[in-house]
């Protein structure tokens, strides 16, 4: 056996993803849900946007980003409010998020997500990782 440090990951992540992917499908009995993205706009230009990933019949927003000038005008509400929606037309039953403490724990709270997990000192210390859920 030979086991070796890659220092370009790219072909060993794809070949590890595929064989994971294949093998957690192996063991789930419903198909995933189709994974979608939301921007958000003003006058025809994006100004922040969020992408999920269907994960048996969970959505998971793996990216949710609004412009630093467009922040607390409502624009993340509608991208989050806009992704349940459709993750509800697609029959999920509920979305995962996780969020640093130095970004957007309140938010969630605020818009009814729990907090279920979190690791203190993470990234680094005096900062918090949180995992968020909420049923749809």
């Amino acid at each position: 056996m030979e086991v070796q440090i890659e220092t370009t990951y790219g072909a060993t992540k794809k070949f590890v993803a595929a064989g994971l992917g294949d093998f957690n499908r192996s063991h789930q009995t419903v198909s995933p849900l189709k994974s979608f993205a939301v921007t958000v706009k003003e006058k025809d230009v994006a100004r922040g946007g969020l992408v999920t990933e269907g994960v048996g019949t969970w959505m998971i927003v793996t990216l949710l980003w609004v412009e630093d000038g467009y922040r607390a005008r409502g624009f993340g509400s509608s991208l989050l409010q806009a992704a349940e929606t459709e993750a509800r037309r697609r029959g999920a039953t509920g979305l995962l998020v996780d969020t640093y403490s130095f970004q957007a724990p309140a938010f969630y709270k605020k818009h009814g997500y729990l907090a279920y997990g979190q690791v203190d000192d993470f990234p680094e210390p005096g900062m918090t990782w949180f995992r968020f859920k909420k049923a749809l």
